[in-house]
């Protein structure tokens, strides 16, 4: 693993994006208060979630 990856820091939009969600729709779900981290509600998708965070969509 190069230096460059293991600094790599891994955000919530990243997450959610990379389960399937087009960045559009991830921040629109971010906007609308409908992503949660650990149980926290979250609006920054620029926010560090690194595995094993638990991100959860909540319907609206």
């Amino acid at each position: 693993m190069s230096e460059e990856t293991s600094d790599t820091v891994v955000t919530v939009l990243d997450r959610l994006v990379a389960a399937g969600l087009s960045p559009e729709r991830a921040e629109e779900h971010l906007r609308s208060g409908r992503v949660q981290v650990d149980g926290e509600t979250v609006t920054d998708g620029d926010r560090a979630a690194p595995a094993p965070a638990r991100l959860v969509l909540v319907a609206g």
